[in-house]
């Protein structure tokens, strides 16, 4: 019996992976319990408020500082429980996969780098709107980016190599991922499909909805700064293809 084909727990997640869940999930029970104006305070202090970066934003509470700080915060607050609850399994699933590749700091800063991402991304396309933007969607969204690296280039032993031993699966170079046939193809479609389904949701809500903006910003970042947290194998460091 291989490495590979040894039984390993289900519930194998880690311990980066579960203190992200954790905090996400004391935010969003904080904002629950502690009444309107402790959620009041959260929300100004915390959340992505894009006309805070503009030329008038210091006149908001906590000036041009927490406009900075907010491009990363806003990933600690959720809308609603199923809004976390997506997150999270998101989450688990690509979160799992990257951090056994990273060390617990090179997953945090690939996460918060994603999710600063995805903020800017939101205010590029968007301006400085007044307009609360909240949610770890842009940093979930990065680790699906990065997991994008490797998931498509699997050694011998295939899906169970990749759910148990995900750091033997080589990395795809850059320049490789952005021509390998089924990562493009896979990037094409969630891209596609999260402007769809962002923009549907935005006419419906009048506004509102899904902050699609932050999604393909993350994404992107996740896909092209894996490789500088990553301590797994690169492509060319293994026979495997």
């Amino acid at each position: 019996m291989t490495d590979y084909q040894r039984r390993e727990p289900v519930f194998n997640v880690p311990a980066v992976v579960i203190v992200v869940l954790l905090v996400l999930l004391a935010f969003h029970a904080m904002r629950e319990l502690a009444g309107p104006f402790w959620d009041h305070k959260l929300m100004t202090y915390l959340a992505l408020y894009p006309y805070r970066l503009g030329p008038d934003g210091s006149d908001e509470p906590g000036g041009g500082l927490v406009g900075v700080t907010s491009l990363a915060t806003h990933a600690l607050l959720h809308g609603d429980w199923l809004h976390l609850l997506l997150n999270s399994a998101w989450l688990l699933a690509f979160g799992s996969l990257i951090a056994r590749r990273t060390s617990a700091a090179g997953f945090l800063g690939l996460f918060i780098a994603c999710a600063v991402a995805g903020g800017l991304a939101y205010v590029a396309i968007n301006g400085y709107a007044k307009i609360y933007v909240i949610g770890a969607s842009g940093a979930v969204s990065g680790l699906m980016g990065a997991a994008f690296r490797i998931i498509f280039v699997l050694p011998h032993g295939g899906l169970a190599v990749l759910q148990h031993h995900p750091q033997v699966v080589p990395r795809m170079p850059l320049g490789m991922a952005l021509s390998h046939r089924q990562t493009v193809l896979a990037s094409a479609f969630w891209i596609v499909a999260n402007l769809l389904f962002g923009l549907a949701s935005s006419s419906i809500a009048g506004g509102g909805g899904i902050a699609w903006e932050a999604h393909l910003g993350g994404f992107i970042a996740g896909f092209l700064l894996f490789g500088a947290f990553d301590r797994g194998r690169a492509m060319n460091d293994t026979n495997h293809v």
